[in-house]
């Protein structure tokens, strides 16, 4: 996302006015493709039996929620407050921390929404992992400033993992 809005900012906004636009057409374009990851993130209402699977979506549900935190602030849904952002930063950090860990055993089931690839590519989940805990350790929660510039990383490397080792929820699916 950097690399677009600097493209942006380089050959068709040259005044300072329109830079400062660019930059909020970016933050809303980036809260609502964050919107989109969010809604992807639920299973449903689909009962998992699987202590290992729920132990996965506990800690993903976790990760959305403090998610949705900084994103709100960001988007100006939310009062940015810093104690609360260093309270979901902390969470992140955590969580991305403990993702290998929770993915360890290879458990399906239909509504864990996990893609196999996980375990046979599991060198690679495991990186996608490590830089999702170093850019969750980048997020800066001292400032709006610091937060806008810092979030989208994480996202980045949230949605490309999900792109990989992720299916799409059947959105169909009532129960």
């Amino acid at each position: 996302m950097g690399s677009i809005l600097q493209l942006i900012e380089r050959t068709v906004f040259k005044h300072s006015w329109r830079i400062v636009l660019s930059r909020q057409g970016a933050v809303c374009i980036f809260c609502l493709s964050f919107g989109v990851l969010g809604a992807e993130l639920t299973a449903g209402s689909a009962v998992i039996t699987d202590k290992h699977i729920q132990a996965r979506l506990t800690l993903m549900r976790a990760q959305k929620d403090a998610l949705l935190t900084l994103s709100d602030m960001v988007a100006g849904r939310r009062v940015f407050e810093p104690k609360t952002a260093r309270a979901a930063r902390r969470v992140l950090m955590e969580n991305t921390r403990r993702i290998p860990k929770v993915f360890a055993r290879q458990r399906m089931e239909v509504n864990s929404h996990a893609r196999p690839e996980i375990w046979t590519r599991w060198q690679d989940f495991e990186f996608r992992a490590s830089k999702a805990r170093q850019a969750a350790k980048q997020i800066s929660a001292r400032s709006m400033k610091g937060l806008r510039r810092s979030l989208p990383p994480l996202v980045e490397t949230c949605h490309s993992c999900h792109q990989s080792y992720r299916t799409t929820p059947n959105r169909a699916i009532t129960h």
